[in-house]
């Protein structure tokens, strides 16, 4: 019983390799001094999409459908988040390891930081 017990958790273990990781992700791609945009990815799917050039940022909620990170905008805001406005956009992410590659441009990639 115990060696099946054993067992059974370095299954379980090994099989939850999860492939989303919740946290900041970085484009490895910049505009002047900043990267491209910054995700950040919280536990209760939701998430802030921020725009450092543009000093914009959008947030809302995510979803995980197979290798898919769905980012379903709610609102557009200043980074100062005082003037937010409600705005409705999907962008869709490949996940590949700690990599979230966007179809349009896989080039630049947003990479998982912390």
């Amino acid at each position: 019983m115990k060696n099946t017990l054993i067992i059974f958790s370095c299954l379980f273990l090994f099989s939850c390799n999860s492939k989303f990781k919740i946290g900041r992700y970085e484009n490895k791609c910049y505009s002047t001094d900043a990267p491209l945009n910054i995700l950040l990815v919280e536990k209760n799917n939701r998430f802030i999409l921020i725009y450092p050039s543009s000093v914009e940022q959008l947030s809302g909620i995510w979803v995980v459908k197979n290798d898919t990170l769905g980012l379903i905008s709610q609102y557009t805001s200043s980074l100062k988040g005082k003037d937010s406005v409600a705005h409705k956009e999907k962008k869709d992410f490949i996940i590949k390891g700690k990599k979230l590659i966007n179809p349009q441009n896989r080039n630049c990639y947003l990479i998982f930081k912390n």
